[in-house]
């Protein structure tokens, strides 16, 4: 349940809206203007605000961004006699998440609370301070990879070799490894594809002074820099195969010299190493050492792509935004209902990176509160099957129509139920709610959303 501020001068309004909230289980505080508003907001951090525009110290369209400012995972609900779509979109670019009018309907109001109760409570529980955001999740895949890294971290110098595709936060897993091992040492990261051939020895193992030319000073390589740490070894495909030999020396006994040196070192480390390859194809193909493929498999990991957690990609989504507007000194901004359903239904190739990517443009780039679908600037989507606000009922039932965003396939179920039960409800709104067991209002959102018609009759 959630814990809701009534913003509302109207003694018997105030009245109704907690007595409402308070039968279905919500902490409900209520206050009578702006200011006791903001006072309880910074006290309270309430999930929900309950906001009348028309109060008796302001308008609270103004205290919109600064209720967001107090406590950024607050969701406002705007609540206004005010019947006009000038004040709708002035509350929305303001921040508020929805707009209901006086009188309101009790149903619709608790469906909007409950819904927006779910989205803060999904981005709290992701706002515990860990270093890595890909494991803010639920998924099965996510929590598997979560307990492994638990075990390893007891292990401190046990070889870890992770797959994932580019930008799933490979790194991101290493550096959290890293964390939880507590052998003292430093993370270093080299990525093996950025470093040329001739120079990637000297940067993992160091150089002595006039060992080739421009070697002007002894050099310490990434390897000692990582005693008792963590080497992190990026596209360890990639590295050539004269190299993939003195790596394999160093992982079997942890010994190596400096390029130009005599004297033998030793050095214990954790080697991570990651790829976007198929590591197995390369060793059948002869373009990576078997021997060296086995010794850094000790521990074999795969990080899944952002596409296929889809029911983490809002909650990561609020978290990034966050961190984000910290990171550039912006205020807290949130997104808009259209601005979710976007970001749920693209496909992220390029995963977490382009995420946060995608979000920074948005935040140095957009205006107002709320985040909006072009802030992020994505590719549109073309493609073959249902289309939003493109889906009419014919005899086949539900199928694409016009140039509008396809379906998921979620939608296009939920889509193809509703019309198949309309339909069997000779299309009646008021018995249809009943069969699916779902209010009126939230019915008829969903006839238009996909816009779903009665078939013609002959």
């Amino acid at each position: 349940m959630a814990t809701c501020l009534v913003v509302e001068d109207a003694p018997g309004q105030a009245a109704n809206l907690v007595r409402t909230l308070q039968l279905e289980g919500h902490e409900v505080a209520q206050a009578g203007t702006l200011a006791q508003a903001l006072a309880s907001c910074r006290e309270l951090q309430p999930d929900v605000v309950l906001l009348d525009l028309g109060l008796p110290d302001g308008d609270g369209l103004d205290a919109i961004p600064e209720l967001i400012r107090l406590h950024p995972l607050t969701r406002v609900v705007v609540l206004t006699g005010r019947d006009s779509v000038k004040t709708a979109v002035a509350a929305l670019r303001a921040g508020a998440r929805h707009y209901l009018v006086k009188p309101w309907d009790n149903e619709e109001l608790l469906l909007v609370v409950e819904r927006e109760a779910r989205s803060v409570a999904a981005t709290a529980t992701l706002r515990r301070e860990r270093s890595g955001e890909v494991f803010w999740s639920l998924h099965p895949h996510i929590v598997r990879l979560q307990g492994a890294l638990e075990k390893l971290s007891q292990a401190a110098f046990t070889t870890v070799l992770l797959e994932g595709e580019t930008g799933s936060g490979k790194e991101i897993v290493a550096r959290e490894l890293h964390r939880l091992t507590a052998a003292g040492g430093e993370f270093v990261a080299v990525n093996c594809a950025a470093v040329p051939t001739e120079l990637l020895e000297s940067e993992l193992f160091g150089h002595e002074r006039g060992s080739f030319t421009g070697a002007e000073y002894r050099r310490k390589g990434l390897v000692e820099l990582a005693t008792d740490g963590t080497l992190f070894l990026d596209e360890v495909a990639e590295m050539a195969p004269q190299l993939q030999t003195k790596l394999l020396r160093f992982l079997e006994d942890h010994r190596f010299r400096r390029v130009g040196g005599e004297e033998e070192r030793v050095v214990r480390c954790r080697v991570v190493a990651a790829t976007h390859r198929n590591l197995r194809e390369f060793v059948e193909d002869g373009r990576f050492r078997s021997d060296l493929y086995f010794r850094l498999a000790v521990v074999q990991l795969s990080v899944p792509p952002l596409r296929e957690r889809r029911d983490d990609i809002l909650p990561l989504s609020h978290f990034l935004l966050n961190q984000l507007a910290r990171q550039l000194g912006k205020p807290p901004r949130q997104f808009s209902s259209a601005t979710e359903r976007v970001l749920v239904e693209h496909s992220w190739p390029g995963n977490v990176r382009e995420l946060r990517n995608r979000l920074e443009r948005a935040l140095v780039l957009s205006e107002g509160m709320l985040i909006e679908p072009e802030d992020l600037d994505l590719p549109s989507r073309g493609g073959r099957g249902m289309h939003a606000g493109g889906v009419r009922e014919t005899r086949g039932g539900p199928a694409a129509a016009g140039k509008a965003r396809p379906l998921s396939e979620a939608q296009q179920a939920e889509a193809e139920r509703i019309a198949r039960a309309w339909r069997a409800e000779g299309y009646s709104i008021a018995r249809t709610a009943r069969r699916l067991g779902v209010p009126r209002h939230w019915l008829k959102y969903r006839l238009t959303k996909y816009a779903i018609a009665p078939v013609e009759k002959e």
